[in-house]
Formats: structure tokens, sequence, C-alpha cells
């Protein structure tokens, strides 16, 4: 049997002289460079050699062999040293370096992973605290840009005619049309709208790459922030790099837009239920409780006259009951209109109960207090388009006026003089005002 040559061998060998240059090399080794071995004769082994970056830094024993076509490939290197040089051995190692390359990328997006999980709880924390849906967006504007290391983000909220309005953060392409088609596309589509380029965004709609150029706006990622089938409004990332997305970024940015659209259903509904702690629900005035409410926050406030007006609606019985509910509802949100006209916008108007209301207002002086309570009477006494003839109705209106800064300054004892100037105003045949003021 003949002896083992270095070409024989599944590695690459190399013999050195004392200063690294090149002596001898077999086969492969020349395969594995692209170089004949008479041109490496005399080559520093340096020039075609170049540290392997792995996992953690360099990888123990492995260097990349360059070839002359640019490529590399990796190997480990085995060294034995001798007087005059050394003799290197060579193992292919591209199997390794693949699999620590796939560790690197599997630790990469572990890392990516925990950092966008703990993000997806923080901002659900900061969510919930939010008591505002200003509050909420300016939260989740900063969140946005943070998630993606984005230049600028904004939150846009649909206004009552279903369009959107910006409602936090920067919008380069502000002003410029493919911003609004950027939104609509978004909300249109319900998904998230990833666009990396100018070139990808023509594809979407030309005046869209037209405004990112026209913005120097490399990249935008839109998401729709609803609520089962609820769309409040769409958020979006803007890049002023360009920048590539993978496949983790669609679910973050649901992630984020679903807990910012279950916080403002949540804001919304607690609204609506204060919202309707204090105010009527037959004719959307502030209620009885509204109105104490009120009447304490006047006691507190810069020291003036208030007029305290409660009415009763003559007549509203008949109606009631000889033409029924639907339409004695009818009537008094016809009522609470006519009072909201003849008052200034800062003054109160409550629905105290049944058809009975109260007004509430700063004066100037008692006569003028008197005008505005005459003012209630005549517009009450009007004509309802909703009442046929033989229904008449008019207004008895109990006036109680008193000073915020005097000592018997008391809500409850001002409502209860203007009730009983009422029952006298009613008593002496209605469709007047008789006033009370406290001493």
């Amino acid at each position: 049997m003949r002896p083992i040559a270095a070409d024989d061998l599944p590695c690459a060998i190399v013999r050195l002289d004392a200063e690294g240059r090149i002596v001898e090399a077999n086969d492969l080794f020349a395969e594995w460079t692209g170089l004949p071995v008479a041109e490496l004769t005399g080559r520093p082994f340096k020039s075609v050699r170049q540290r392997f970056a792995g996992v953690g830094g360099r990888s123990e024993g492995m260097v990349r062999l360059a070839h002359r076509d640019g490529s590399y490939r990796p190997v480990i290197v085995g060294r034995e040293d001798s007087g005059d040089g050394a003799v290197l051995v060579l193992v292919d190692a591209a199997d390794r370096a693949e699999r620590e390359r796939e560790l690197m990328r599997s630790q990469a997006l572990q890392e990516r992973t925990r950092n966008r999980l703990e993000l997806i709880i923080d901002s659900s924390i900061a969510f919930s605290a939010a008591t505002s849906e200003q509050e909420l967006v300016d939260i989740l504007a900063t969140t946005v840009a943070k998630a993606y290391q984005a230049e600028q983000s904004a939150v846009f909220l649909r206004d009552e005619c279903g369009g959107f309005l910006q409602a936090s953060g920067d919008n380069p392409l502000h002003g410029m049309p493919g911003g609004e088609t950027l939104v609509a596309q978004a909300s249109g589509l319900r998904n998230v709208l990833a666009v990396s380029g100018a070139a990808a965004a023509d594809e979407v709609t030309p005046v869209l790459g037209a405004a990112m150029r026209g913005a120097g706006v490399h990249a935008v990622l839109v998401a729709p922030i609803q609520h089962d089938d609820l769309l409040f409004g769409v958020f979006v990332a803007f890049f002023l790099h360009p920048r590539q997305f993978d496949s983790e970024a669609a679910p973050l940015a649901d992630a984020l837009a679903g807990q910012a659209a279950q916080a403002i259903t949540t804001l919304r509904l607690q609204r609506q239920l204060e919202h309707a702690a204090m105010h009527d629900e037959t004719t959307g005035l502030p209620n009885r409780r509204r109105l104490e409410t009120q009447l304490l926050e006047y006691g507190r406030a810069t020291p003036a006259l208030v007029a305290t007006l409660f009415i009763d609606l003559d007549g509203f019985k008949r109606v009631n009951d000889g033409l029924g509910h639907h339409v004695g509802d009818l009537l008094l949100r016809e009522v609470g209109r006519r009072l909201q006209e003849v008052v200034r916008q800062e003054d109160l108007v409550a629905r105290y109960g049944g058809d009975e209301f109260v007004v509430v207002c700063e004066v100037p002086e008692v006569a003028a207090a008197e005008d505005v309570a005459d003012r209630i009477r005549l517009a009450i006494g009007l004509p309802f388009a909703d009442l046929p003839e033989g229904f008449p109705i008019s207004a008895s209106i109990g006036m109680s006026i008193a000073r915020t800064s005097d000592p018997g300054w008391n809500p409850d004892r001002l409502i209860r003089e203007a009730d009983h100037a009422m029952y006298s105003a009613k008593n002496a045949g209605g469709n007047r005002v008789v006033g009370s003021s406290i001493d």
C-alpha cells in the first residue's frame, strides 16, 4: 500500500517559512483559493485569509479563506510550528459557519422579540393609565417612533364625517396629496401597510411616491387602529433613512394598534357613562346631579351675582295624558332647545325632572335676571309645531338671586327658594315670573 499523499487528504495543507510565506501547498488549497500552486508560492499566507467574526466575536481557530473570484470559504486552521516555519492544516468549516450564522440570527431574533414584548407590555400599561384620548394618542405616537426607530410618527383619528384629522405627532407629508392617500389606503385595507422606498410607493399610488420623494421620506409603515369592526384611525411611522421591514414589523404594529383601540374604546365608554350620569336622556341637557355640582362650582369661583330660575311648564300634563308620552318627550326636547337659544353659551340649562327645568346664570344686577326670565317665558309661550290647537303651553318661573360671596350662599337653598317662587307663580295663574332674593 502506497503512503498517503497530501492531495489524498480531505483538507488543505500549507507549509510556511519562518516569515509566514507559503512554501508549499496541496491541490485542494489551490482549488479553494483559485490560484495555482506556483502563484501561491512566496505569497504571505495572511494575504489569502481574514479573521472570521462568529458568535460573540472571533470563532476560535476559524478564518475565512479568500478565493480570487471574491468569495470566501470559512475554514478551521490547525498549526504545527517547526524551527524553520510551520505546517497548516485547513478543514472546510462551511457547515459550522452556517450553524453559527443561524445561531446569531436566532439570538438576534430572540433579542428583538424580547425587546418588542417588553415594549408591548410597557405600552399596555401606559395606555391603560391614560386619562384622555389626547394623552393616549401622544403616548402611541411616541411608542411607535421608539418601536421602529422612526424619525417621525403621527396618529390620525376619524372625525364625525369619516375623514381623518392628525391628533398627535409629526407628519412630514402634511399638505401633500400623497399623505392623505396613504392614510386612506391603510384605512381602506384595514391591515398594516409597509412601504420601503419611493418605487414601492409608486406601486401603491404614484402620488404617494412623489410625496415621499418631495419630503425625503424613504419608508413608511401604516397601521389601522381598530377594535372589532370599528375603525378609530391610523398611526404612521415615517423613516427618513432607507428601511426594510422584517416579518415581525406588521404583528408588532397590529399589537400596538390593538392595544390603543381597546384603550380608546374604554375611554369613550367611560366618557359616555360619565355623560349619561350627568345628563338627561330625553333632552340631552345636564341633569339634577350636574346642576348641583355646577352650583357648588359657582360658590368656589370669583364672587358674582347668580340667578337661579326654576321653570315649570303649564299645560304639560294635558299633553302627556291626551297625546301620549312620545309627544311629551318631543315637547320637552323643544323646550330645552328654546331655553338654550335665549341664554348665553356659558349659562347652565338643566332638566330638573318631569316638566321642570332650571337655568343658572351670572348677572350684573337683578334687572338683568328678570330680563332673562321674561325672555324664557316668551320663548316657551310660542306655538309648538308638534302640538295641535287646544294644547297651549306656557311657563311658570320662580327666580332666586344671591351673591356667591354672601355668608348665606347655599346651592340647595337657592333651588328651594326658586322652587317656592315658581309655585307662587303657578298658583297665581301661571305664565308669569315671581322673584325671590336671598338676604
